[in-house]
């Protein structure tokens, strides 16, 4: 569901309150979602997740998983906020760059094979309940950030998987140091651009406009690390690449909510 500025104008609201108010608003509420992240382990591969857990997977362009402890996530959220954020067509329905994925327990997916497998099981259970409720969904209300009473069916069937989540991932598996990086960085910015990452892609390209994914246009500002489908590039440069791969996929441009 899209909302654009000119519905709000027919009510008589203008457009310069509704840049202010998502501006504020959305700034302070969506790194602060990505930053309670999901936590994942065997057990929560082996069960049914609370039907909001499942909503935050949806309209997402893709998923980050940490596989070390990261001490900058708040600077993270902001940067792909800054990234990510274009006010001209609001929209609704907590949409927002990527769901950041904590892989933190001794037991958690680590290499590129078991992130993949994990993956695959995190789009399938959110695409099931899509479609299929699962009796341990409770109607229950559920409290929200500012304190407000919301049921998790509301809207439910406005909560969809991208098709672009599907097909690509990141994954933060080392951290330079932080000290020395620092020091050299002009602000958070440049350091969390040029933090080190894999950027994969799943094979699963079959909801893409464009077909599957190819990643000529990042060749010279990544490298291939024994794998075809897994490249090491710097964290700006793939959300680049991932935003670029939206843009050219999707006629719907989904924004903050």
């Amino acid at each position: 569901m899209t909302v654009t500025f000119e519905e709000f104008e027919a009510e008589g609201i203008s457009r310069d309150y509704l840049l202010a108010r998502w501006g504020s608003e959305n700034k302070r509420l969506q790194p602060w979602k990505f930053n309670t992240h999901f936590t994942l382990d065997p057990e929560t591969l082996q069960r049914w997740w609370p039907l909001r857990d499942v909503h935050e997977f949806c309209l997402k362009f893709c998923a980050i998983y940490a596989t070390v402890s990261i001490a900058f996530r708040w600077e993270l959220a902001e940067y792909l906020w800054a990234r990510w954020f274009q006010p001209d067509i609001p929209c609704r329905f907590g949409n927002f760059f990527a769901r950041f994925v904590g892989c933190y327990s001794p037991d958690s997916p680590k290499t590129v094979s078991e992130l993949l497998d994990a993956h695959r099981y995190i789009c399938a259970q959110v695409l099931l309940r899509q479609v299929t409720l699962h009796p341990a969904d409770d109607r229950s209300s559920e409290q929200t950030v500012d304190g407000r009473a919301e049921d998790p069916y509301e809207n439910h069937e406005n909560y969809k998987l991208e098709a672009l989540f599907h097909a690509i991932f990141i994954v933060i598996d080392t951290i330079p140091p932080l000290n020395s990086f620092r020091t050299r960085a002009r602000d958070d910015r440049e350091f969390v651009a040029a933090t080190p990452v894999l950027l994969v892609r799943t094979g699963e390209f079959h909801d893409l406009k464009t077909g599957p994914i190819d990643f000529a246009p990042i060749e010279s500002l990544s490298e291939e690390v024994g794998n075809p489908h897994v490249r090491r590039i710097n964290l700006g440069d793939a959300v680049d690449f991932i935003l670029d791969l939206q843009r050219r996929n999707s006629d719907v441009h989904w924004l903050c909510g």
